[in-house]
């Protein structure tokens, strides 16, 4: 896969729902992706009011020359810029004066420099109102047509690029006929077939992509998908953050795709390992680990981490923290352990503990170090990306720990209660979210029931 190949894409997506990232991180962000032969930047956050809210809007002048800033800079690096556009919360498909503005914001980022767009229909409703129903019989072949005409009017003579969201992005959606049951079926039929789409996978994050789902697609959809991989992102969940590696799609999968572009955290510090293994995986030829290329990332990251003492944070210190915040799925071999140790502890008798009480206690001085050290980092924005974690986890730790010693002192659950002086009701794991939490428990296979059964 030649960094040259331009017809396949790989990089990054800033499309996550969340304050979007600064100026300064997106520089230099092109400049890492130049150094990972990433090719690809595609620009639409959510909260950018006018890739979303605000479409029918032309970009004010200042505005337009911060856009023009990110196209020049993705141009010293290499890069395609991408410019998405989401209007589909609120377009009217049969009223031709939406065209003549859609059209409009196309025009003027064409003259700003940009070739390549992205029109994007994912998370709107399934169904149109009674106009455009009449005017186009089904949702997918009204999304079709505007993309069409957009792409055949403004993109095509000039070389452009349009990359096409479907409302059922995910299979899951597909399969629940969000958008009509024939969605996908119509838009490998209506949709031009120069114009490329994006596809999550089996999920909206989808822990794996094999090879038969994509095929599958591809029969229905008359090309090859380009991978929108939300393994990474945390808009849905903002109290985590994932720092695992990219996996969970094979080295085959990359010929039956057009592309990978990830939608990563919303916190933009929080996202180098994710891009070091997904550049791993693009390059690898015969052979890719992702734990492998997870420790490599982390050994190349470790630097970032310096900090004003002299005890600074450790290559192990790094592993246990990602390993904490792995992946949406899982958690990484260190963490999984801390999870085991703990399980036992709190469920058995001390006297069959064993040395796990012994390698349990390291980890909670570990985790109580590592959230002081972090206070000492040079680079301050990676103590304000992972601060609340772990000073999170730490919090839970140094609870357990108070509950193993009162089990070490005679404490027996079975006849009477543990008590914390520190951990109060209310100021600890208090809040409206937290106590809806303790009503409704969410099981491993998916189920909702009251808690406590």
């Amino acid at each position: 896969m030649d960094k040259a190949d331009r017809s396949f894409l790989k990089g990054v997506i800033e499309g996550f729902y969340g304050r979007p990232w600064s100026p300064r991180q997106r520089l230099e962000l092109h400049g890492l992706m130049e150094e990972l032969e990433l090719n690809t930047y595609l620009y639409c956050p959510k909260d950018d009011l006018k890739h979303r809210a605000l479409w029918r809007e032309l970009y004010t002048g200042d505005e337009l020359q911060g856009l023009c800033t990110l196209i020049e800079s993705c141009r010293t690096h290499d890069i395609e810029f991408l410019y998405g556009i989401a209007p589909g919360l609120t377009i009217r498909y049969s009223d031709d004066s939406e065209m003549e503005l859609l059209q409009a914001r196309f025009r003027q980022l064409l003259d700003a420099g940009c070739r390549s767009f992205a029109i994007l229909f994912d998370d709107i409703p399934g169904e149109m109102g009674q106009a455009d129903s009449v005017a186009f019989g089904s949702l997918a072949k009204a999304q079709c047509e505007m993309a069409n005409a957009i792409y055949s009017e403004l993109l095509a003579k000039p070389g452009g690029r349009l990359i096409f969201c479907p409302t059922p992005y995910c299979q899951r959606m597909a399969d629940n006929q969000h958008g009509g049951a024939d969605y996908l079926n119509e838009v490998g039929r209506y949709l031009d077939f120069d114009i490329d789409l994006f596809w999550t996978g089996p999920e909206i994050i989808s822990p794996e992509i094999t090879i038969e789902s994509i095929s599958e697609l591809r029969e229905t959809i008359q090309r090859k998908p380009i991978i929108w991989d939300n393994l990474h992102a945390n808009d849905y969940d903002m109290a985590r953050v994932f720092l695992g590696p990219y996996s969970g799609r094979s080295l085959e999968l990359r010929g039956e795709v057009s592309g990978f572009l990830i939608n990563p955290n919303c916190e933009y510090e929080a996202n180098y390992v994710a891009l070091k293994t997904l550049a791993s995986y693009l390059s690898a030829s015969d052979s890719w680990g992702s734990r492998g290329a997870y420790d490599e990332a982390l050994e190349a990251w470790l630097p970032r981490f310096s900090t004003v003492g002299e005890d600074g944070i450790t290559l192990d210190d790094l592993t246990l923290m990602c390993d904490a915040y792995y992946l949406p799925h899982e958690n990484g071999e260190l963490a999984e352990q801390l999870y085991q140790d703990v399980r036992f502890i709190v469920t058995q008798p001390t006297d069959d503990w064993g040395d796990r009480q012994g390698r349990l206690r390291k980890r909670i001085r570990q985790v109580v170090e590592l959230a002081r050290k972090l206070t000492e980092v040079h680079r301050r924005e990676l103590f304000y990306a992972f601060n609340r974690q772990v000073w999170e986890l730490r919090e839970e730790l140094e609870m357990i720990e108070q509950y193993m010693d009162w089990k070490l002192a005679g404490g027996d659950p079975a006849t009477e209660l543990c008590r914390s002086e520190n951990y109060l009701p209310g100021t600890y794991r208090g809040g409206l979210v937290k106590r809806l939490q303790q009503l409704i428990s969410f099981r491993a296979d998916g189920a909702l029931v009251p808690a406590g059964e």
